[in-house]
């Protein structure tokens, strides 16, 4: 039995009058797609309104993850249907919020709406059911499932606005190919998980995220950080540098000292690691206190950060620790798959 949950998105949007899209009802999406009813049993349930995807946010991430926690039992897997935009932001805030998932959680959604002529929607939806319905072991977590692909959620990217293969995973292998055949390739193995699901229910929204870029003066990274903010997820150059302006690393020690402000590094690049203690100017960063965010994304980063800083029980030092773990299959260490 497969729960769909419908947020919205351009999968079931239609034309208005005036030719905008916006969203329709799941009963209008689905009266396109009748060949799901050849895939097993499955229900549905929606948000309420549906809505673009730029319009969802932490408190809506939880009441997913709620939601799938309410009826874990009662199901073989979820997919849910989500706009483009903010997807991978979804995706990472589930596999931080259901810890000890055992279950398929995979969101798909479409470039042409599901009414269109010529569409990806139709196929997007049926491919992610029969995933969820499928029991293989790599399909037991949260994924992203897009034009032939079952990506990790944490590790998805979305690199385009017009193609259908409109997301990658840069830094690790896909969970399944689907063509004329499904093929699950090999990949490492996930850290050890909780025998038992564990919903959290608490992120931060105290946080930012800011790409270094040559001519950054320190004063306008000064006024950039100086706002009510606890996490800080650096884009840095490279394997994690930034350049050696005078007073620029000493806004990020003032930040991360003073302030404690929990800071992470990531690299601006699609594929690689942050390395800090590879080049001179990302040892500064590291004897500044700034943590390594190996290969994690943007989206996984900063909803990491929002994680974690919402864990009252951790200590500074207990968070810091859990930044630069791996948790949830988000990230590789030196020496790790970065194909």
């Amino acid at each position: 039995m497969i729960h769909l949950i419908y947020t919205g998105g351009t999968i079931g949007m239609v034309r208005r009058a005036d030719d905008a899209l916006e969203p329709a009802s799941i009963d209008d999406l689905l009266k396109y797609a009748p060949e799901l009813n050849s895939l097993g049993d499955w229900d549905y349930a929606t948000l309420d309104p549906p809505r673009d995807s730029v319009d969802l946010g932490p408190q809506d991430w939880i009441e997913l993850a709620r939601h799938i926690g309410e009826h874990y039992d009662a199901y073989d897997g979820f997919v849910i249907l989500h706009g483009t935009d903010t997807m991978v932001y979804t995706a990472a805030a589930l596999s931080f919020l259901l810890e000890g998932l055992r279950k398929p959680v995979i969101l798909t959604g479409a470039q042409l709406p599901i009414g269109a002529v010529r569409n990806d929607a139709r196929n997007n939806l049926i491919t992610a059911v029969e995933l969820a319905s499928s029991r293989h072991p790599h399909v037991k977590e949260v994924g992203v499932y897009f034009d032939g692909l079952l990506l990790r959620g944490n590790r998805a990217v979305k690199t385009s606005i017009f193609a259908f293969d409109a997301f990658s995973s840069p830094n690790f292998p896909p969970l399944a190919r689907v063509g004329v055949y499904i093929h699950y390739p090999a990949i490492p193995p996930r850290p050890p998980i909780p025998e038992r699901l564990t919903v959290h229910q608490k992120l931060s929204s105290e946080v930012a995220l800011i790409k270094i870029f040559p001519g950054m003066t320190p004063q306008l990274l000064d006024a950039l950080i100086d706002a009510p903010i606890r996490g800080l997820v650096l884009e840095t150059f490279g394997s994690g540098n930034i350049p050696g302006a005078p007073g620029l690393l000493e806004v990020v020690e003032r930040a991360v000292s003073e302030r404690g402000l929990l800071t992470v590094a990531i690299t601006q690049q699609r594929q690689g690691i942050v390395q800090l203690d590879a080049y001179a100017a990302g040892r500064r960063l590291l004897d500044a206190g700034v943590v390594s965010g190996h290969d994690m994304t943007p989206s996984a980063a900063l909803i990491k950060l929002m994680f974690l800083l919402a864990q009252d029980q951790l200590s500074s030092d207990e968070r810091r620790a859990q930044l630069a773990s791996n948790l949830r299959g988000e990230l590789s260490f030196p020496g790790g798959v970065n194909p």
